[in-house]
């Protein structure tokens, strides 16, 4: 099969859009006849007949509907390219991003923090980045998506050690120690000779096949401390929303340098020896997405 010819599928574009070769000839500004061998030669690249002649009417064939699907998203993407264009949208960079939900949103906010730096130093400037973001709980559906080039980056919690089999690339960002936080009246009851009072308290946790849980487990083994496991969550938000609502202790990464304040929780106690790693996984390109490059390079901080 030739390699697709552009021009000649949106002659059939058009001509499918304006039901027929007379019409897309107006349309167009040229002979019919030319539109007619064009759409010809898109038949004999494709090896498919795309119009069948139904008297006096073309309809289009099994393949020609197929054929008018990605069409119409092929050129109707490139009219969004263009308005984009005229608008000035090129001027932002745009960076697609998975995040694996047991990244709590604010550390995920923390670890994307050095691409909103230049707004964030004028504040009457914009941010030359537009981040789309996606959460998943899949690793290896969000990987899937990275290799067919739908993400940029993928923010994970635990290296890729495949990695270089599946040509990508895994680089740490940073790890973060975690923090038993609690409402007020758990504070109070548990922060006393902590952490042996946690034998029987009330603990939201991560569910076992996550990073985090293995460490969490061989930690509270490792002290004979037994609490009570009252909720296994696959998503942060939904084990804090749980937390603040007094149901039981979560752990929870404090990345220190770019810590957000959270009010709603109060630390317990550090689980000592106890960390969340985060990876940003990516695929390697001579050319990388310049916000990829400043992510994966940041600039040392000022005093």
């Amino acid at each position: 099969m030739q390699a697709l010819n552009y021009k000649h599928l949106h002659y059939f574009w058009v001509v499918a859009k304006e039901g027929g070769i007379s019409a897309a000839a107006r349309k167009l500004g040229i002979t019919a006849q030319t539109i007619s061998g064009q759409v010809s030669l898109l038949e004999q690249d494709m090896g498919q007949s795309l119009f069948s002649q139904v008297g006096r009417n073309l309809q289009l064939t099994e393949a020609g509907r197929t054929m008018l699907h990605y069409a119409d998203q092929i050129f109707l993407l490139g009219q969004e390219l263009q308005q984009a264009m005229e608008r000035g949208d090129s001027l932002r960079a745009r960076l697609n991003i998975g995040i694996v939900d047991m990244i709590p949103k604010s550390n995920a906010l923390q670890l994307l923090s050095p691409l909103l730096q230049s707004s964030q130093t004028s504040p009457s400037s914009h941010s030359t980045i537009k981040l789309v973001c996606q959460v998943d709980g899949d690793l290896n559906e969000l990987l899937a998506k990275l290799t067919l080039h739908q993400f940029d980056l993928i923010l994970a919690d635990r290296p890729l050690l495949n990695a270089e089999a599946l040509q990508l690339r895994s680089q740490p960002l940073t790890t973060a120690p975690i923090m038993l936080q609690g409402t007020r009246e758990l504070l109070e009851q548990y922060q006393p000779h902590f952490p042996h009072s946690l034998s029987g308290a009330p603990l939201l946790l991560p569910t076992r096949n996550t990073a985090l849980r293995l460490q969490l487990d061989a930690w509270f083994a490792e002290r004979q401390i037994y609490p009570d496991i009252v909720g296994e969550f696959s998503d942060s938000e939904l084990m804090h929303t749980f937390a603040k609502a007094g149901i039981g202790l979560q752990p929870a990464p404090v990345i220190p340098s770019r810590a957000i304040p959270v009010n709603d929780l109060h630390i317990v106690g550090e689980l000592s020896g106890v960390d969340a790693q985060y990876h940003a996984i990516y695929s390697p390109k001579k050319i990388l997405h310049p916000a990829l490059e400043k992510l994966l390079n940041p600039l040392p901080e000022t005093a």
